[in-house]
């Protein structure tokens, strides 16, 4: 009889972003934190930005990073890919380009074979050359789930910098790619997603997010990139940085094949649940639909970019991004306020 091949979102409760602890007690706990921050630690915990800056004292930045997660698919292969993808786009995110990774590997000896370590991490080394970097080592250890992860080191120059703390009142929102992938990837664990559907979201999570060498000379006040804490919870982060709301237009949104079809049969998980909590006084609907707030909440795995462009440039940026990213939409707007987020049809 031949051999069942191996269904890795069978072997753990939760996978990919939407493994991340809850946004809300997340911030709490940061925020009774005493952490010291030297003088050359540009950005570091207090915005909750993407990955923090370090002033060489060169006119650069060091930018590091780590994120790991648990499987979101079940081809090993493409878990390499997509975990080294979404590493990578916390460098992306700050507008910089990443030099070295570093392997953060889990690896359950008792429950999956050694064999499977060299697909995974084929699929991570190929995204990683891609972006131009180099694997550098890591560290790995037994344990009872498959975890994997990169810290990641890339450089910027000091002038060309991205926090999420920059946006600006009359600034336009663009969002690079496509909402859905948590409901999907909850799809595919329950066995109610089609391949096709699955296909094109591991397209998207494995693509790398560079935008920046399509938009050289083009300003950029502030950008995040989406992952497990939505839509919602990561554009609201960038208006607490900036001291400003957004008004977001849900009919704008781009959203993967077979993810609104999920989401009207309720496929979700807990990842749903709190980041609907966390933004929950900071966010108002209108006219919109179960299906649409759950979609803005959806956690994404290897998400998109949310860049706030100024309005008198941002068709054209637009226009630049779609060269590479063909979901890339202008999703809202940045309005003076205090920070929250306004949904409209």
């Amino acid at each position: 009889m031949d051999k069942q091949p191996i269904r890795l979102t069978e072997t753990v409760k939760k996978g990919g972003c939407a493994a991340k602890l809850p946004a809300g007690q997340l911030r709490k706990v940061l925020q009774n934190l005493s952490i010291p921050k030297p003088a050359s630690l540009a950005v570091g915990t207090e915005t909750m930005d993407d990955a923090c800056l370090w002033d060489l004292g060169d006119g650069r930045y060091m930018i590091q990073t780590l994120d790991f997660f648990t499987p979101i698919v079940d081809d090993a292969r493409s878990f390499g890919a997509i975990a080294a993808a979404n590493a990578l786009s916390d460098v992306y995110a700050m507008g910089g380009e990443p030099k070295v990774a570093l392997t953060i590997l889990a690896f359950p000896t008792a429950h999956l074979p050694l064999e499977l370590l060299q697909p995974l991490m084929e699929g991570a080394l190929e995204r990683i050359t891609a972006a131009g970097a180099c694997l550098g080592g890591g560290h790995s250890i037994d344990d009872e789930t498959l975890k994997l992860g990169f810290s990641v080191t890339g450089f910027v120059d000091k002038s060309e910098a991205w926090t999420n703390a920059g946006a600006k009142a009359g600034d336009a929102l663009i969002l690079t790619k496509a909402l859905g992938t948590g409901t999907l990837m909850s799809a595919l664990k329950s066995k109610k997603a089609s391949s096709e559907w699955i296909d094109e979201a591991i397209q998207s999570m494995t693509q790398l997010n560079q935008v920046r060498d399509l938009i050289m000379g083009d300003k950029i006040n502030a950008a995040t990139d989406v992952t497990g804490f939505g839509l919602a919870g990561h554009c609201l982060q960038m208006c607490r940085a900036s001291g400003v709301k957004a008004t977001i237009r849900l009919s704008s949104l781009p959203v993967l094949a077979g993810a609104m079809e999920c989401l009207n049969e309720e496929i979700l998980n807990k990842a749903h649940y709190s980041n609907a909590a966390y933004v929950d006084d900071n966010v108002s609907y209108s006219e919109a639909t179960a299906s649409q707030r759950w979609l803005c909440v959806d956690p994404q795995t290897s998400g998109g970019l949310l860049l706030s462009v100024p309005q008198s440039s941002a068709q054209a940026v637009l226009e630049k991004i779609k060269a590479r990213f063909a979901h890339a939409e202008i999703i809202g707007r940045i309005e003076a306020g205090e920070a929250s987020i306004v949904f409209e049809g």
